[in-house]
């Protein structure tokens, strides 16, 4: 089973934020509140090289009557509509509610009318080159929308091969699915039996739920809805996708298949890798009983267990302080490893990355031209190889995905 059927309690949402406008627009609601976007770190149309992590900076002014109280019980700015920029929380929330992307007043005092606060997120640059935009909003401490919508928008060039594993995609998918279905549109109810609920929809909870393996496999994987990190994740239990087990998950799909490795401490994690739990304090990595995604910063996502941005530090630790965790660190992509023999230089990979073909080029400049290697790759044990002749010229090689 992914989960047992007793659960410490849920306590956490997402929290996002971003604001971005070239112009400062003032805006006053009704109500009192109102605010004008005042400067921002990263400005619209930035260039920003795949897998980067960047922090957006945004100052708006309180234009309005009342006072801004701080923290996640005041005045928030939040993520509305989907997230596209793998959206890193800088803090985790106390509430149990809705998975709203949320960022606080950075300094965490009252902003009083006329005064200036500073908002803060992190995130994460996709793989694919192209312009890529989050929608942001300030939210009152009653809940209520006010302000210009603001955004934050970068531009991923093309930086050679796009096939790397897309943190910002995998965060990105827990982000905008936390809450909901996933969009093969199946959630697992137990170890061995699962409904079709419909992509979208609310986590149900007329059930418990044991949907963690299968909410990670699609955030990490391939879905053909909406693909999310891009790892070839087989499907045990059609027409679901992926592993729908967290035990087989991490050590037969993820280590076992060569796509991953456990690690010691959360400095070797980056958004996007896999955190597993044994509730029972068995450290067997064998004996999962949980997955979860992390997302950066020390905070956490997983279904059943909906939590979003809980600690990846003391998750679940204050209510079964005997729990035990496993730090799983995805490759970032195939290595391609060289080999002189005689003449011939022998180049290889493994071959639970597919779909990768071999290019060459003759000089590293931006532009350069490269093409498809002609040669068939040769399967060897776990690895394909191709050989190649050595020649007078230099002679560079990389592996793409379409």
């Amino acid at each position: 089973m992914n989960d047992h059927s007793v659960r410490p309690p849920d306590r956490t949402r997402l929290l996002i934020y971003l604001s971005i406008a070239a112009q400062a627009v003032a805006w006053t609601a009704s109500g009192g509140d109102g605010a004008q976007l005042i400067s921002v770190s990263v400005q619209p149309g930035t260039q920003v090289m795949p897998r980067t992590v960047f922090t957006q900076k945004w100052t708006m002014q309180n234009t309005g009557t009342t006072t801004w109280s701080p923290a996640h019980s005041g005045y928030t700015l939040n993520l509305a509509g989907n997230d596209a920029l793998g959206a890193m929380p800088r803090s985790a929330s106390p509430y149990a509610s809705s998975y709203i992307p949320v960022a606080i007043i950075d300094a965490g005092t009252s902003v009083a009318p006329g005064a200036q606060a500073t908002f803060s997120m992190d995130f994460t640059a996709p793989e694919k080159a192209g312009s890529y935009t989050n929608t942001f909003q300030l939210n009152s401490a009653s809940g209520t929308d006010f302000g210009p919508q603001v955004t934050v928008q970068i531009v991923v060039p093309q930086a050679g091969s796009t096939n790397q594993y897309d943190r910002a995609r995998a965060v990105s998918y827990a982000n905008n699915y936390a809450g909901y279905v996933c969009t093969d549109g199946f959630f697992w109810t137990n170890g061995s039996s699962y409904t079709n609920a419909g992509s979208g929809a609310p986590v149900p909870t007329y059930v418990v739920g044991d949907d963690c393996a299968h909410f990670i496999s699609c955030c990490i994987g391939s879905e053909a809805h909406l693909r999310g990190g891009g790892l070839y994740i087989p499907s045990r239990a059609s027409p679901t996708y992926g592993e729908p087990g967290a035990s087989r998950l991490v050590n037969t799909v993820l280590i076992g298949g060569g796509w991953a490795t456990e690690v010691s401490s959360l400095n070797s994690m980056s958004p996007g890798d896999v955190i597993g739990w044994n509730w029972e304090g068995d450290t067997n990595i064998a004996n999962l009983d949980h997955v979860t995604l992390y997302v950066g910063n020390g905070l956490l996502a997983a279904h059943a267990n909906s939590h979003l941005d809980v600690s990846a530090t003391t998750w679940y630790q204050s209510s079964t302080p005997g729990c035990v965790r496993h730090l799983v660190h995805i490759f970032d992509s195939p290595t391609l490893a060289g080999n002189k023999l005689g003449q011939n230089l022998v180049l290889s990979w493994r071959t639970n990355w597919t779909g990768y073909s071999l290019y060459s080029a003759t000089s590293l400049a931006p532009g350069a031209a490269w093409t498809k290697v002609s040669t068939t790759p040769v399967t060897v044990g776990t690895s394909k190889t191709v050989t190649n002749t050595i020649t007078q010229n230099a002679v560079f090689f990389r592996l793409v995905h379409p």
